[in-house]
C-alpha cells in the first residue's frame, strides 16, 4: 500500500517579510499624515472648524486667568474679613472702656469753684469833680471817643435803651471833642457800620451830632446775628481816639477770657481808656457783668449799666 505525501507547501520567508514591511510602512505613513487628514467637506468648513478650535483654546486660557483672579480675590476677601473682625473687637473693647470712664466720671464729685462777688454797677451820676465831664456816669478827661454799639439780634429787645444811651453820650460833646460810632454784628460773618465812613472822626458840632443821631436810629433797624465783640474792639483801636465806649447786652462769640487777655495785651502800650456799658437786664446775666467789669478795669476804664 502506498503512503500519501503529507508535505505542505507554504510561502517562502522572503515573501512574508515583504508583506510585513509594506504593512508597517503603510501604518507609519498613516500616523505621520493623520494630523493633516481632513474629513470630507469644503476648505471653508475646515477653516471655520479651525477658528472655533482656536477660540476654544483662547477661551480656556481666559477662563484659567479669571479663575486665578477669582482665587486671589477670595484670598484677599478672607484677609479683609479677618482684619475687620479684629477691628470690630477693638471697637467693642474701646466702647467698653469709654463706658467705664463715663461711669467713673459720673461717680466723681466735681468741686464748685468759689466765684468772686459781682460788683453792683453804680448808677449814672452828675459831673465828677476834677474831670472833664461824665458820660452815663463814666468819668473821663478824654476828648475823643469811639462809641462801639452791639447790633446783635438780642438788642432788638433794648432798642430804646440803646438809642437813649448813645444820645446821652453825644449830648455833652462840643467842637472841642471828636467822635466816631461803630455798630457791629455777626451776620454770620462780622459786619461793621461806621459813622463817619472809614477811620475818620468828626468834631462835636451841632450838625455832626444831628447826623450821628440819625445814623444811630438807623442802626436800630439792623439788629440781627451774633456778637463779634473782639472783632469790633480791634476795629475801634484803629481810630485815633483816647477812649472807647463799648455797649452790649450779651456775651461775645469768642471766649470772654480770651478777649480780655487779647485786648489788654494790645492796649498795653496804647493806654486807651476802655469803658463798658451793659444794656438791658444785665443784673440777670452774671457772665456778661463779669466780662465787662474785668475788661474795663484792666484797661483804664469804668463799667456802668443801663436798664429799663
Amino acid at each position: 500500500m502506498k503512503i500519501p505525501n503529507r508535505e505542505t507547501t507554504v510561502f517562502s520567508t522572503s515573501a512574508i517579510d515583504l508583506f510585513a514591511s509594506a504593512l508597517g510602512a503603510f501604518i507609519l505613513l498613516v500616523m505621520l499624515l493623520f494630523p493633516f487628514y481632513r474629513h470630507g467637506g469644503s476648505d471653508e468648513d475646515f477653516a471655520r472648524t479651525r477658528d472655533v478650535m482656536e477660540q476654544r483654546r483662547l477661551a480656556a486660557g481666559q477662563i484659567e486667568q479669571l479663575s486665578d483672579a477669582a482665587r486671589a480675590l477670595q484670598r484677599e476677601l478672607e484677609t479683609v474679613t479677618e482684619a475687620n473682625l479684629g477691628l470690630e473687637e477693638r471697637i467693642a473693647r474701646t466702647r467698653n472702656d469709654l463706658r467705664d470712664m463715663e461711669r467713673q466720671v459720673s461717680d466723681t464729685p466735681v468741686p464748685v469753684p468759689a466765684l468772686d462777688p459781682v460788683e453792683e454797677p453804680r448808677p449814672p451820676t452828675a459831673l465828677v469833680d476834677g474831670v472833664e465831664f461824665s458820660i452815663l456816669g463814666l468819668a473821663t478827661e478824654s476828648k475823643s471817643f469811639v462809641i462801639v454799639v452791639d447790633m446783635s439780634g438780642s438788642m432788638m429787645n433794648y432798642e430804646g435803651l440803646m438809642l437813649r444811651a448813645v444820645l446821652d453820650i453825644l449830648a455833652p460833646l462840643d467842637e472841642s471833642n471828636r467822635f466816631a460810632i461803630v455798630g457791629f454784628q455777626g451776620n454770620p460773618e462780622p459786619v461793621l457800620w461806621r459813622f463817619p465812613g472809614g477811620l475818620g472822626m468828626l468834631a462835636g458840632s451841632e450838625e455832626n451830632l444831628r447826623q450821628a443821631g440819625e445814623f444811630t436810629r438807623g442802626l436800630a433797624r439792623k439788629f440781627v446775628g451774633s456778637t463779634p465783640t473782639h472783632y469790633a474792639l480791634q476795629a475801634a483801636f484803629e481810630y485815633p481816639a483816647n477812649a472807647i465806649i463799648l455797649m452790649s447786652d450779651g456775651e461775645p462769640n469768642s471766649p470772654p477770657g480770651y478777649i480780655v487777655e487779647s485786648i489788654t495785651r494790645e492796649n498795653q502800650f496804647r493806654q486807651t481808656e476802655l469803658h463798658t456799658v451793659a444794656i438791658g437786664d444785665y443784673t440777670h446775666n452774671r457772665n456778661l457783668v463779669l466780662f465787662l467789669q474785668t475788661l474795663s478795669r484792666l484797661n483804664n476804664g469804668d463799667f456802668v449799666g443801663v436798664s429799663r
